[in-house]
């Protein structure tokens, strides 16, 4: 996937090396689940007609492809005692391939999660997804502090391998019914973030999709251990709150993504680079964002254009 498609160029300037952070391949049947709640979707301005196409890795290269994405991250989790079926699943996806990479997923009440972290490191894997609220774990009980303990080890013997991608959507008790201990609230995410300053954390959706923006800026300050990605976000935060997190947080701590299949690359791009735009982030600023931040956390190497590294 080259990245010489037309959202690269014309009145924002040069071409920008563009990685879509955060991707799925979802079933057909959990697109369906989710289409069917009409509140959730209009909500977050969810493009539910779009998705029932984009179900598959051939859609999701042809269709980054054509919008000048250079790479994607696929972001998998895993009920408790699917783990290591939805890694190997994950990892057989994107096998072969030079363009596509994928998150692994751990769960803390699933046995053997050492062993799986193992097998992850040695298939290439950098980033962990996990999506507390549907996986079914509170960030804050003794087994997950556990398991973010396992991968802390890890790091410190590895070198900061891992880091970590945390879904935020706080309003997850009363749209799908979850416990409201497991939701990830942007104040766990900033206490999380503060007793692991070895891992490094991302935390989707600008740190807290649908949650009051106040709750956001209090708890998640910046630090250097915390990133956050643009997915969805941008249609459901104010722009000038949206605008205040770019300057809070700064260039190399943002990272593009854009939570395809709900949403369609090429108007995503437009849409972060107006704002980045606005925010004032100069061309190297946007390499940062667009590809540079989330290729040193995957520790990728090669070819890609305005690749910025501190």
């Amino acid at each position: 996937m080259e990245s010489q498609g037309p959202m690269n160029s014309g009145r924002h300037g040069p071409p920008l090396s563009i990685f879509d952070c955060h991707t799925h391949i979802f079933a057909p049947s959990v697109v369906t689940n989710v289409s069917r709640k009409n509140g959730l979707t209009a909500l977050l301005r969810l493009d539910v007609q779009g998705a029932v196409g984009r179900t598959d890795k051939a859609v999701l290269m042809r269709e980054a492809k054509g919008a000048g994405i250079s790479g994607c991250l696929l972001l998998p989790t895993a009920p408790v005692n699917g783990v290591r079926k939805i890694n190997g699943r994950f990892l057989e996806a994107v096998e072969g391939e030079d363009k596509l990479f994928t998150a692994g997923t751990l769960h803390p009440l699933a046995p053997g999660m050492d062993e799986e972290l193992e097998r992850l490191s040695l298939g290439g894997v950098r980033a962990l997804k996990f999506s507390s609220f549907s996986q079914g774990f509170d960030l804050e009980e003794e087994k997950t502090l556990r398991l973010f303990e396992m991968i802390r080890t890890h790091n410190r013997s590895a070198g900061k391998e891992f880091f970590v991608i945390l879904d935020t959507f706080c309003q997850a008790d009363l749209y799908f019914g979850a416990p409201r201990e497991h939701v990830t609230t942007p104040e766990k995410l900033g206490r999380l973030a503060s007793a692991f300053p070895e891992i490094d954390f991302v935390g989707a959706h600008m740190g807290g999709l649908a949650a009051p923006f106040h709750e956001i800026e209090e708890h998640l300050a910046p630090r250097g251990n915390l990133y956050l990605d643009t997915s969805n976000a941008s249609h459901v935060l104010a722009r000038e709150d949206f605008l205040r997190l770019l300057a809070l947080h700064g260039p190399g701590r943002i990272l593009f993504g854009t939570d395809w299949p709900w949403f369609e690359h090429a108007a995503e791009v437009e849409r972060i680079r107006d704002l980045l735009d606005e925010a004032g982030f100069s061309l190297e600023d946007k390499a940062r964002v667009f590809s540079g931040n989330i290729v040193r956390l995957l520790g990728l190497t090669g070819n890609w254009k305005l690749e910025i590294r501190d």
